[in-house]
């Protein structure tokens, strides 16, 4: 009976290792390493690439990405160490920082700001939004900051003329401003493309109002990027190779916008325009300096830093970046 069993016990881990995918059996000799990330969308773009053209896999790394939803939700994921890295906004990283938390952020993600205001098509223009209710990320959040210096140049003052609703991310966003539950909503490529040919209004960019504003950064535990150098060095190393084919392959990156957002051709090749003609997309990594002096003038402005504000290095660490591209060359 035991040998019976025994059998029986060889032949179902037979069957069931059989009828894994091979991608799977691959993923058990790689080092797993997780992502925080915030939304759905191409603020992700080197990491999807990264992940559909098998860089991470070339460095032996299973990256597997998560989605919390806002900033506010990654950087403690990342202090509890319930992630290794996290994709979040430069501003609430150094608030968190402020704060006594062991971060660096250790390269660019989103160098620039992608965000544009979409409104529902009855309201014309941004003093229509008065009295009404707005949709974003989070109450602190990037998007929301770059949101208040936008209203504040029409003279609208928060809480006072509008109100907010912290959604999420985009896809919640642009799903709010289709069931009419917000008047307007904070959004990024593909989804201001599609709402402007769904006949919604594009009440403006936030580019126009913070051209200079370093958005998305990669962060980590100081602890674990110490213990970990080598893997975060090969994670890094991956990142620079999807930069690099964001650049030189347009068509390929077009597919993969395409097949991971789900948008049309059309509107991905518009996407890929959009952040490779702006340089949002970093081409070698690096945190846009210009863009972290106004987030740290922006935070002694809401009171999260004493003036003068502090130098951006206080808050960055590219020795593995620098390490990852010596490796490359």
């Amino acid at each position: 009976m035991k040998r019976f069993a025994a059998l029986f016990l060889c032949l179902f881990i037979f069957i069931a290792v059989s009828g894994m995918p091979n991608t799977a059996l691959g993923q058990a000799d790689k080092e797993k390493v997780t992502v925080a990330t915030i939304t759905f969308s191409l603020n992700n773009l080197p990491l999807y690439v990264a992940q559909e053209k098998g860089f991470f896999a070339k460095e032996n790394l299973f990256v597997e990405l998560v989605l919390l939803g806002a900033s506010t939700r990654s950087i403690p994921a990342l202090v509890g160490g319930s992630v290794h890295i996290s994709a979040s906004s430069a501003m609430t990283t150094i608030r968190a920082m402020e704060k006594g938390a062991a971060l660096k952020i250790v390269g660019g993600l989103v160098n620039g700001p992608t965000y544009d205001l979409i409104s529902l098509p009855k309201y014309k223009s941004i003093k229509d939004l008065k009295g009404t209710t707005i949709g974003v990320t989070g109450l602190v959040t990037s998007d929301t900051i770059l949101l208040k210096e936008m209203l504040k140049a029409h003279g609208m003052e928060y809480p006072r003329d509008y109100g907010m609703l912290a959604i999420g991310g985009g896809f919640e966003r642009w799903i709010a401003l289709q069931s009419g539950n917000i008047s307007s909503g904070i959004l990024n490529p593909p989804y201001t493309f599609a709402a402007e040919d769904g006949g919604f209004n594009n009440l403006g960019a936030t580019v126009k109002y913070v051209p200079d504003f370093t958005q998305t950064v990669l962060n980590v535990r100081t602890g674990w990027a110490g213990e970990k150098r080598a893997t975060l060095v090969k994670f890094m190393k991956a990142v620079l190779r999807a930069e690099s084919w964001i650049y030189g392959q347009r068509e390929d990156t077009v597919r993969i916008i395409a097949k991971k957002l789900k948008f049309s051709d059309k509107h991905s090749d518009t996407s890929w325009r959009y952040f490779t003609e702006n340089r949002i997309i970093p081409k070698d990594g690096e945190v846009n300096l210009k863009g972290m002096d106004k987030v740290t003038q922006l935070l002694v402005e809401d009171g999260t830093l004493k003036p003068p504000p502090p130098r951006s290095d206080k808050y960055i660490d590219e020795s593995y970046l620098e390490e990852a591209k010596r490796l490359l060359q």
